[in-house]
């Protein structure tokens, strides 16, 4: 027989070479622990009993169940009968160790063994490739053709299926010289073998070539190859590919469709996807479970949300069967951010069926979070089994939301006293949390996750450090704030434009005109769209009406087109200004229709400068575009009670409650003392100590009349 030199490919480290060290896998019972724990005068009938044949019959069986314990059980026995010489006993415990994934005891085994045959040198090889371990495979192969054992079809397909997820091309073809050099060549199973090895390590070329060489290419053949460029990205060539198998008139299976799927999935279209689906259903795919599967989740993945459900409800709802596996209905549930009725169907479904999935459970709850239902997200929370860091992350993201700031820090302390041991918060819990610190404008709270996530090592992250300037800001503490911004090590234009926010929500415009200046000037970054939104909203709270006109007119030289956020900024700035009649006509000037927001913007302008007439027309123009709107009623009001008219007012208000379902949520306001946040409405006496409050309160608004008269 040929040799085969390999050793000028493999690694010049010796340690390569070595056959690793495995986990423990059986549960600190070794065969020759067990073989001297059974009593002997227990096991003498058995004993006697035990032969070559009913050994290797049990050990197929418990190869089959995967049952380890019951295995390592026999190979005592083996030990204690004296079965252990005999090579057909020692491949079949060799084949369940392996089978069951336990490769520290399959080597021992197998350097015990007495007599190797080509079956025991094998199975090693094979063992090794499928439970990841492709180089000891090779390096077994090395040894076993360095000991003159010559390798058969089946040892020589295993060595390639780990070449093939080492993707070592220059060995598959000293592999493949070998096998032309010792006559397998025109073993069909060897062929497929080298077909599918040159495919799955990248070298599509040649495994093409092979493919139309062998005269015996068969299903397997073609899917490999098919396999192979989808694989490695070429999802239009393995179509080719596809169209030319059926042309040799092969009938695909269920890997070849299941990789035609993908394929078409990522070239997206709903053509395509129509056509593959016609396929699916005139080749009678139907009822498998994997394809219908991964003709929903096609479907799904590339946002034809409406195909996906109605095959789901063609299959499931009107059917018996329950197909969809959990990754496909979190997929489906994440679809449901636009359809709460179909979601709660859904819902409904995985209550009928049992499906209790983490991986599902996650998605219900971002599901009902899209549609605003933090209760119904939190029940969904409540009633599981099992959560990971993601079923917490899922509802404190609901809660912030959903404007529910409190509960989301609420859920945080949940984590830290509830689940140290099994749940640590990630940075998605911590950029929530800052997230839900940031619109409380509550900074000892803030301060403490500021410092747990130093603790954590998670403070290098750098949008964790962009909340943190963002969240500092809203707190009023800019000091800290810049702290931050100059002591990270790298910035992206998102860190640029929290600092901008935040000096403008501080009402430091003129140092957010410096930042965005040192941005042009120092960073590689360029100013995007959010950034000039910040930078015009910091120009409108300090009235730098020029700086804001000059910014807003260079927005197209950094390639920014304005938005209806931009003009709603400038309005803003003009109306801030007292600049009304210049606004009104910025806004009858604008490119586009004004939204509502815009018109909103004026209005609130016209309540600060106390001007009626242009507050009217706004109305006026409202009254059109949002005629059920109760924002633009309620300012209106606002603005004719102020100016002393009550008539006016009282009309507004009498139209407001004729606006069908109008139920205005009372208005509240909150003040942090000492890291505990109080809300409270007008007129409210729920808090302990609610007269204690008044009395202060009405003894300071004395003090400022008496003031105020004294001035006078």
């Amino acid at each position: 027989m040929p040799t085969l030199q390999l050793l000028p490919f493999l690694p010049t480290d010796s340690t390569s070479l070595q056959l690793p060290k495995q986990r423990n896998n059986i549960r600190n019972n070794s065969p020759v622990e067990l073989q001297k724990s059974l009593p002997s005068q227990n096991l003498s009938f058995d004993l006697l009993a035990l032969d070559s044949v009913s050994t290797v019959h049990a050990l197929k069986s418990c190869t089959g169940s995967r049952n380890l314990e019951l295995g390592t059980c026999i190979h005592a026995a083996i030990l204690k009968s004296g079965l252990h010489t005999n090579v057909f006993v020692n491949n079949s415990l060799l084949g369940m160790y392996v089978k069951c994934g336990c490769m520290e005891e399959a080597i021992k085994l197998f350097d015990d063994m007495p007599v190797r045959t080509v079956a025991s040198w094998t199975l090693m090889i094979s063992g090794y490739s499928h439970n990841g371990l492709a180089d000891e495979g090779v390096s077994t192969f090395v040894q076993m053709l360095e000991e003159n054992e010559y390798p058969n079809e089946f040892t020589l397909s295993a060595v390639l299926q780990a070449l093939a997820k080492d993707c070592n091309s220059r060995l598959i073809s000293a592999v493949h010289s070998y096998i032309v050099k010792s006559g397998f060549l025109e073993d069909s199973f060897l062929q497929n073998s080298l077909i599918g090895a040159y495919a799955k390590s990248g070298v599509l070329a040649d495994a093409v070539k092979f493919l139309e060489r062998f005269s015996s290419r068969d299903v397997v053949s073609w899917t490999s190859v098919v396999s192979g460029f989808v694989l490695h990205g070429f999802m239009r060539q393995a179509l080719m590919v596809y169209f030319r198998m059926q042309e040799d008139g092969i009938t695909p299976n269920e890997v070849t469709i299941l990789s035609i799927l993908h394929a078409c999935s990522f070239i997206g279209g709903l053509q395509i996807l129509q056509w593959i689906h016609g396929l699916v259903l005139k080749l009678g795919w139907c009822s498998h479970e994997l394809v219908l599967n991964s003709v929903t989740q096609m479907y799904l993945t590339n946002g034809f949300f409406r195909e996906g459900t109605q095959l789901f409800s063609k299959f499931c709802f009107e059917g018996e069967g329950q197909f969809v596996s959990p990754e496909t209905m979190a997929t489906l549930l994440q679809g449901c951010g636009h359809s709460n009725l179909f979601g709660k169907q859904l819902h409904g479904y995985l209550i009928k069926h049992g499906f209790s999935s983490c991986v599902v459970e996650n998605s219900l709850i971002d599901m009902y979070a899209e549609n605003e239902q933090s209760d119904s997200a939190f029940q969904v929370f409540a009633k599981m089994n099992k959560r990971d860091i993601i079923s917490w992350n899922s509802l404190i993201t609901c809660f912030v939301k959903n404007g529910e700031f409190h509960e989301a820090l609420m859920l945080l302390k949940d984590i830290h006293s509830n689940c140290k041991e099994t749940v640590r918060p990630d940075f998605i819990t911590m950029l929530e949390a800052i997230q839900a610190c940031s619109n409380l404008s509550s900074f000892m709270p803030g301060q403490v996750i500021h410092g747990y996530i130093t603790k954590a090592g998670l403070i290098c992250d750098i949008f964790i450090q962009n909340a943190l300037i963002g969240m500092y800001g809203r707190s009023g503490r800019l000091d800290l704030a810049e702290k931050i911004f100059e002591e990270m090590p790298a910035k992206d234009l998102g860190s640029w434009n929290s600092l901008i926010a935040a000096y403008g929500i501080n009402g430091n415009g003129r140092a957010a005109l410096q930042a965005f200046a040192e941005l042009n000037q120092t960073s590689p970054h360029k100013p995007n769209s959010i950034t000039f939104t910040n930078i015009l909203s910091a120009c409108s709270h300090e009235g730098l009406v020029e700086e804001g006109y000059e910014l807003f007119n260079r927005m197209r030289e950094y390639g920014v087109e304005p938005s209806m956020e931009h003009f709603v900024c400038m309005v803003d700035l003009l109306g801030r200004s007292g600049k009304l009649e210049e606004a009104e006509a910025f806004i009858k000037n604008m490119p586009v229709t004004p939204s509502n927001d815009v018109w909103f913007a004026l209005l609130g302008a016209c309540g600060y400068q106390g001007n009626i007439s242009i507050a009217e027309r706004v109305a006026n123009k409202l009254s059109i575009q949002d005629p059920e709107g109760k924002v633009w009623r309620i300012s209106l009001s606002n603005i004719y009670a102020c100016r002393g008219q009550w008539e006016d007012a009282a009309k507004v208000r009498a139209q407001l409650k004729q606006v069908e379902g109008m139920k205005k949520e009372r208005g509240w306001s909150g003040v942090e003392v000492e890291g505990e946040m109080f809300r409270f409405m007008v007129n409210d006496t729920r808090h302990p100590e609610s007269k204690s409050i008044y009395d202060t309160v009405s003894g300071m608004m004395k003090h400022v009349r008496d003031n105020d008269t004294n001035h006078l």
